[in-house]
């Protein structure tokens, strides 16, 4: 519990430094292309490999059996086990872990070791890999592919076609709008309303009010 509030605190300053840091920062970079008569890995495709190799090992991850229902109050004092993979129904008094989700997930802390889908209400939704669906509360952070929407005080995904709604809203490879006080994100296909509004891909790397890349 304490390391899991721990990186989720670390990755929020770490957004919020990083909106202001990028404006100054001049990259050029392109977006990975699939196809090159070139023969030069373009920029950008020495970090895309190993993002797919570590996403290609989550989609690969089950749990040891499947169970409808999930209670506990944390993690290991649960019903089933943080091995399982749960579908249907999750409540979580304080803590509460499992391998892949999908369903109705309420709770405090509500972690996913792969993937979380569904409807996701918590104080804080963590979820390792991709996700479907809409997450609503405190902290919604996905680490692989996200679709859907994110409503919360601090928002994150590593990619997918996604809107974001919060204070603070941060993603690499998205496509969707981020409307909150700091947007920031790496590669956008949208538009970002907010104070502070960062798409590093972008001529406009920093613009406030609002922002978009197409």
């Amino acid at each position: 519990m304490k390391r899991l509030m721990f990186v989720v605190t670390v990755m929020s300053a770490y957004a919020a430094f990083a909106a202001v840091a990028k404006v100054s920062e001049v990259r050029h970079e392109t977006r990975p292309v699939h196809n090159s008569g070139t023969g030069v890995m373009p920029a950008g495709a020495q970090e895309a490999m190993p993002r797919a190799a570590r996403r290609l090992a989550r989609n690969e991850r089950h749990g040891v059996g499947y169970m409808p229902v999930q209670f506990g109050f944390f993690t290991p004092l649960q019903w089933p086990n943080a091995d399982y993979d749960v579908g249907g129904f999750r409540l979580d008094l304080v803590y509460g872990t499992c391998c892949n989700f999908d369903g109705l997930d309420i709770g405090i802390v509500g972690v996913a070791r792969n993937h979380a889908n569904g409807l996701l209400v918590n104080l804080v939704t963590y979820a390792e890999g991709d996700g479907i669906g809409l997450g609503i509360g405190g902290v919604n952070y996905f680490g692989g592919d996200f679709i859907g929407a994110q409503v919360g005080l601090a928002n994150w995904t590593d990619s997918g076609n996604v809107v974001q709604i919060g204070v603070l809203n941060r993603g690499y490879d998205i496509k969707g709008h981020q409307l909150g006080l700091i947007n920031v994100a790496e590669h956008l296909e949208g538009v970002q309303v907010g104070l502070i509004n960062v798409i590093s891909c972008s001529d406009q790397k920093f613009l406030p009010i609002i922002n978009m890349y197409y």
